[in-house]
């Protein structure tokens, strides 16, 4: 579904990503871990348009889009839930979800994806008149991600849904995760929680220094020596 080709991504004179390769099939979850620095943001953000390759290409379903601007590739369901959340502060929780549709203009397609999202995240149903800046840290990962699913994206980028969250929020947010999937939802996760976004994958990749170091499926890296030591800390 997803293919990354030899990607080169720079911040001006910093090279960021250095040949980045990487697939992800249709209906998969699949995570890229790794520490602060490694590249895994930057990632996301190339697919979705944020940043533009010096190098290499990135394809969706074989058509290429690494050129295109970002709001087209959100149109094509490539729909990112971004790192720290980044909603709109001083707009409500019903206002932050209507501007996830805003490329959309079917009424019943926004309508039955509204309803939803609001059955995925029950809390935001509680709070649909709050301020969005007025939510807990787990509120907010949860109108982020919810945003993202208002675009009807065929591939859902998620980064770092967990940080900053307490443990049982954690576990919530990998459930929701699990669920989405579950119906249908292509996911992409970058995750510093690496224990966690394996036991949730279908494969994994592991980045340093934006390079893949390692790859494979996510229940073999859980017991690769290098990942356990460097990733897991046990």
């Amino acid at each position: 579904m997803l293919t990354l080709e030899n990607i080169h991504t720079y911040y001006d004179r910093i090279h960021a990503l250095k040949g980045i390769s990487l697939t992800v099939e249709q209906g998969e979850i699949v995570t890229l871990i790794g520490s602060n620095g490694a590249g895994k943001t930057t990632t996301l953000n190339t697919i979705s348009g944020i940043l533009t390759p010096k190098e290499g290409a990135v394809y969706l379903e074989g058509e290429r889009i690494d050129r295109l601007p970002a709001h087209s590739i959100t149109r094509k369901g490539v729909c990112q839930s971004p790192e720290g959340r980044k909603i709109f502060a001083r707009l409500t929780v019903q206002e932050n979800l209507e501007m996830g549709a805003f490329n959309r203009n079917d009424t019943d397609g926004i309508a039955s994806d509204y309803a939803r999202v609001l059955t995925l995240f029950p809390r935001l149903r509680e709070r649909l008149k709050q301020l969005g800046g007025t939510l807990s840290g787990g509120e907010q990962q949860m109108l982020a991600m919810g945003r993202a699913m208002m675009a009807r994206p065929r591939i859902l980028l998620l980064d770092e849904p967990s940080m900053g969250l307490a443990p049982i929020l954690v576990e919530a947010i990998f459930r929701i995760i699990l669920e989405i999937n579950s119906q249908g939802t292509t996911i992409l996760l970058v995750e510093q929680n690496a224990q966690a976004a394996l036991q949730v994958a279908h494969r994994g990749y592991v980045m340093e220094t934006g390079t893949i170091r390692l790859s494979g499926d996510a229940k073999t890296l859980l017991k690769d020596p290098q990942v356990v030591e460097a990733y897991l800390g046990f």
